[in-house]
């Protein structure tokens, strides 16, 4: 080609340039350069999730090659793994030459992937943007440096559940929205044999062993009354909210350690009240003999003027290795659209009773369903730490619940937190 060629085409971008614009601002060479995320390339994506049925992501994953033809996206769901084993894989697998182009994780795990995940594109979404696209508790999670790392697939946190039958035998309407009714409740709903044995538990709470999500109802008493974990773990404040949940049990006696997992133990009616995330209730909704006894409301709050709710969920991420980063993160932001978030509640809700809480703020109101809508209501002031339980967070989770034994067990507070901030710090 003749220099005086070359040269007339490079002066249009030379103005651009001297314009302020990048090279990534034009149009076809901005994206050899990796502005957009897009290629015609082909590109083949694995996209590692859990527990989605393969063909309500299928539908998603379609709409997009539908827009992108060269792009193949493989779900592998690994729901065959534990929690446990499945965290440990992503954290050694992002280190590695790992396949893995986008993945499924727990909210908790981001600050500590964060040098190990390649974050969002600025040209798909900014800081501002996400902080009014997702509720607070997200951009806790996963923005750092102001930079982006991860985008919540939804939102879930922990919500009350309990039986109307046995409110209305005790002539409750409402559930609960503060500590101290909570607490009168349960002992009111308690019901014991004539030898005193406990029949049926007014809330299950107070112990380890039986209740799954243990971890969360103690941070999230800790994040009511603003605790940071672990770093103050071994204060005042802190060792009265864990003195207050087993007192439950060691005072109180609404609940032992006796009594049946508390899942199972409230769908065979021994337990009146249980904290647990929305997901959990797909399952009691399965074992519950009358599902309209079944309520849901927000958590009891210390503070009605300044609520604080507890969160926990997963979000989308792409590992740093990814050698298709740019199309991950292309397909990441299709999924978080308000439409496809839509579509994923709707396929899901064909197979089970509903579909996923929405995680972006502009969908909270178009919910009407009594299972979600409490969650959701609470996501504006939901806090969430490391010690969030059925996250693979072994280690947190077990120091926190070896603090509850030993309490139960008779040490002072002071010294099983004291305990647990030294493990869980490791």
């Amino acid at each position: 080609m003749p220099n005086k060629y070359k040269t007339l085409m490079l002066l249009p971008i030379i103005s651009l340039f001297l314009a302020g614009c990048t090279i990534q601002d034009l149009p076809v060479i901005g994206g050899l350069f990796g502005g957009g995320g897009k290629t015609t390339e082909p590109v083949t994506l694995v996209f590692w999730g859990l527990w989605e049925d393969s063909g309500v992501m299928n539908v998603l994953i379609q709409k997009y090659q539908e827009q992108n033809p060269n792009v193949t996206i493989n779900y592998e769901d690994r729901s065959i793994m534990t929690t446990v084993d499945y965290k440990e894989r992503i954290f050694t697998r992002s280190q590695q030459s790992s396949g893995i182009d986008l993945a499924l994780v727990h909210n908790t795990w981001v600050p500590d992937l964060v040098t190990l995940l390649a974050p969002m594109p600025k040209n798909l979404m900014d800081v501002s943007q996400y902080t009014t696209s997702y509720y607070p508790v997200a951009a806790q999670s996963a923005v750092f440096d102001g930079e982006i790392y991860a985008v919540p697939a939804y939102y879930d946190g922990l919500v009350l559940v309990y039986n109307k039958k046995h409110f209305k035998e005790i002539g409750q309407n409402f559930p609960p929205t503060a500590w101290e009714e909570f607490r009168r409740l349960a002992i009111e709903l308690t019901v014991r044999g004539p030898d005193g044995e406990l029949k049926r538990g007014g809330a299950a709470i107070g112990t380890a062993k039986n209740i799954d999500h243990s971890t969360d109802i103690v941070g999230l008493m800790m994040a009511q009354a603003g605790i940071a974990v672990p770093e103050q773990m071994d204060t005042k404040p802190a060792q009265d909210a864990l003195t207050f949940y087993t007192n439950f049990a060691k005072v109180d006696k609404v609940w032992s350690e006796a009594m049946p997992n508390a899942t199972e133990a409230f769908t065979k009616e021994q337990a009146s009240m249980i904290f647990v995330p929305t997901w959990q209730i797909l399952d009691i909704l399965k074992a519950m003999p009358n599902i309209n006894d079944v309520g849901v409301a927000a958590v009891p709050q210390a503070l009605i003027d300044n609520p604080v709710s507890w969160g926990s969920f997963w979000m989308y991420a792409v590992p740093s290795n990814s050698t298709n980063s740019a199309v991950a993160w292309d397909f990441i932001n299709f999924l978080a659209q308000p439409e496809q978030q839509q579509l994923y509640f709707s396929e899901a809700s064909k197979i089970r009773a509903f579909g996923p809480p929405y995680s972006a703020v502009s969908l909270k109101d178009t919910v009407a369903n009594p299972y979600i809508t409490p969650v959701l209501d609470s996501a504006p002031f939901a806090k969430s730490s490391e010690i969030a339980g059925r996250a693979g967070n072994r280690r947190q989770a077990d120091a926190l619940n070896t603090s509850i034994e030993e309490v139960l067990s008779g040490a002072s507070a002071k010294d099983a937190l004291s305990r647990a901030k030294v493990e869980i710090e490791k």
